[in-house]
Order: structure tokens, then sequence, then C-alpha cells
């Protein structure tokens, strides 16, 4: 007779289920906040214990994508019904990518220790163990991104910053070093010279984010920022949005800001490896 203790069981599905939803994320590409994340998780794992009761396979079937759904929401918010499908896709193939992975790591131990139904996971093993074969999942789903999502812009490119009806088009390189992110929603903080985008912004947002006036009627976000002189604030506004460029074709920022900095170059806009990129059309400017 096979034991199942609640606690490992709780804590197995919290941490499978949120690397399923990071994965998800990267393969889909979209945003992923980890607050949201991890609140999406914990919904997943809340509903593993439902294999402590006897549930026809058809109700569970349903329940079970009841949950996925209300987990996504949790998630990743509000979707129209292409992207919410998306990711519903997304994340089942994760599933199925994790669980395969476990079962594959069963061979090594005894049969008992290992127990999947419909997605939830019970493994009576060390958590190096746990370990081991979910980064081995999560490697094979970035390899996967990497597959099915190549081709977009690393390095120099060029950068379309939209914004109430005006247009800027700057240079850009992503810097690997730059992870900025606002601490709330967790978007991606771009950068760019205060000249670069002054024709774009009105006057009152202009001076305010140079100054770091908050106090303006457009929406002004403080971000900390680490310097080798310590953590300083930059201020940003998030522009309507943002089409990056290059030989291998054009793609939108799913959600980004922008800050002011006195030292990057004018007409120039540096982002992170944490920007997430939807493929768009084609660009014709040349900066």
């Amino acid at each position: 007779m096979r034991v199942v203790y609640a606690d490992i069981l709780l804590i197995i599905n919290l941490a499978v289920d949120y690397l399923i939803l990071f994965a998800s994320s990267r393969l889909a590409g979209i945003n992923f906040i980890r607050f949201r994340g991890f609140l999406g998780a914990l919904i997943g794992s809340a509903y593993s214990l439902i294999i402590f009761f006897d549930v026809p396979a058809l109700m569970f079937a349903a329940t079970k994508l009841a949950v996925s759904a209300i987990m996504i929401l949790a998630a990743f918010g509000k979707r129209n019904f292409w992207e919410f499908s998306r990711l519903l896709a997304m994340m089942y193939i994760c599933s199925f990518l994790f669980s395969g992975f476990m079962m594959l790591i069963n061979g090594f131990v005894k049969a008992d220790s290992f127990f999947v139904k419909g997605g939830i996971i019970y493994y009576d093993i060390s958590a190096m163990g746990i370990l081991i074969s979910c980064s081995a999942a999560l490697a094979v789903s970035e390899i996967l991104r990497r597959i099915f999502r190549r081709g977009e812009p690393e390095g120099n490119f060029i950068a379309k910053v939209y914004h109430k009806g005006d247009v800027a088009v700057l240079k850009g390189f992503t810097d690997t070093g730059n992870n900025l992110t606002e601490p709330i929603s967790g978007t991606p903080v771009a950068v760019a010279s205060p000249e670069s985008l002054e024709k774009i912004l009105s006057k009152n947002l202009f001076l305010s984010l140079k100054k770091g006036d908050l106090s303006t009627e457009e929406r002004i976000f403080a971000i900390p920022c680490k310097t080798i002189s310590g953590t300083v604030l930059i201020y940003a506004f998030q522009p309507e949005k943002v089409v990056i460029a290059n030989e291998n074709g054009e793609f939108e920022a799913e959600k980004i800001m922008i800050a002011f900095s006195e030292n990057v170059p004018e007409k120039t806009l540096i982002v992170g490896k944490n920007l997430i990129l939807k493929k768009a059309g084609r660009i014709i400017s040349e900066v």
C-alpha cells in the first residue's frame, strides 16, 4: 500500500507547478512575474490534494482543466482568447515534459516512491533528486524555447518607441547586465537619454522624468537601480509600444518601461535580457 504524505505532496507540486508556469511563459514569450507565478503554483499545489479523494475520471479531468485555467489567470492576468489558449497549451506541454523526466528518474529508484496522477506528482525521494529532475526538465524547455523562438533580436538593433501618436527611432543594443524591472509589476525597464525621447513626450512629462517629479498628471514610476556608489532611483514611463528589429525581423516588446539616464548616448535605447518579445511585421525606417 502506497503512503502519501500531504506536506511532501504540497511542497513538491508547489515547486514543480512554479517551474512549469515559468517554462510556459518562456515558451509562449510572456513576461513572468515571480509573485504571480508563486500564486498560480500555490493554487496548483492546493489542487493536488484531490488525490486523497475518490473522484470520477471525467470530473477529475474537468476540474483539472478548470484549475489550469485559474492558474494561468493568477500567474499571467487577463489575456485575450488566443494568448490564453497558447499559454494553456504550453502549460500542458511543459507539464508532460516535467512528468516525463520524473518518470525517467523513477527508473533509478524504487517504484513505490513515485506517483503521478493527471499531472499531480508525488515523489518520495531526496530533495536533490527532485532538484535534478526539475532542472533537467527546465533545461529541455529552454532548449525548446530557443528552437521555436529563435531569431529574436539580440545585440544591436533598431528601436521604434511609440507614445501618444508620435514615434522616436533609436539605435539600440542588449545589455546582458541590465536586469532592471519595475518592482511591483515585474515589467522590464529599458534606459535612454532624455534627449532621445524629448520629441514624443509632453513638456510636463519630459521635465518630470528628468527631475523625478511624481506629482505630474501622467504616470511616472520610480525604479530602484543599483550602481557602484549604491542604490539610486531612476524615473520611467510606459510607452504605448516599443518595436525593435534587426536582420532577423521585427519584434514587439510585450511590456516595457523606459527610464532616463544621462549616461546613455543620445538616440540610443538599452534593453536587458529580461525583455520578452513577440513577432511583429517589418521595419523600413533607419536610424
